[in-house]
């Protein structure tokens, strides 16, 4: 028999029912996930883009919006109602709006050549002047529409700023809380997706 100070534990086996257990769960979550991403590839590439891109599917009708543009011209949502139209609300006080605005252009310079593909970025500033200064004298080649003082925005059910409202075939079919990174590839995908199904 060896001193004490010679003693070496031995290593620790679990019971057999525990290593089961253990197996058990580490397969059963590994195949959750694998059919939760099953799932949503087999309901297209749309649901799955959607997913990542963290859109809460709708089915309803817009509330009617009819506003001036930065160049003075009058548009409305009904005008457009064969077109995928990105309708985002947001402000030049906002900073998440501000953190989102390069991406959001950066997604409508990719899908510009589309003319089924509409943005629509509506102002909640209470006049022009903040979102000419915000803009410079570069305007971005999406349509820059003012909700003075965010009435409509209020209307929609805003209750914070950017909120986006996915709209195809005069429906409401995605609505996006908060900030998004608009220029990765999923959101481009997403939208690509929308325009390629009737």
């Amino acid at each position: 028999m060896s001193d004490s100070g010679d003693l070496v534990s031995a290593p620790y086996t679990p019971p057999p029912a525990v290593s089961v257990l253990v197996v058990l769960l580490t397969v059963g979550g590994a195949g959750w996930f694998a059919s939760r991403a099953m799932g949503d590839a087999q309901r297209g590439p749309e649901r799955l883009t959607g997913s990542l891109l963290s859109v809460e599917s709708r089915s309803t009708p817009p509330l009617p919006l009819e506003l001036t543009s930065l160049d003075g011209k009058k548009v409305s949502l009904a005008s457009l109602s064969d077109k995928v139209v990105l309708l985002n609300f947001w402000a030049t006080w906002c900073p998440p709006c501000i953190e989102e605005m390069p991406s959001m252009i950066r997604l409508n310079d990719k899908l510009a050549k589309d003319p089924r593909f509409v943005l629509l970025a509506v102002s909640a500033d209470e006049s022009w002047e903040p979102v000419r200064k915000f803009f410079g004298e570069q305007a971005p080649r999406f349509t820059v529409l003012l909700d003075a003082k965010g009435e409509l925005a209020r209307k929609y059910g805003t209750t914070m700023f950017p909120e986006t409202y996915v709209v195809k075939g005069g429906k409401i079919v995605g609505f996006i809380e908060g900030p998004r990174k608009w220029d990765e590839w999923y959101a481009e995908q997403y939208l690509r997706e929308l325009l390629r199904t009737p």
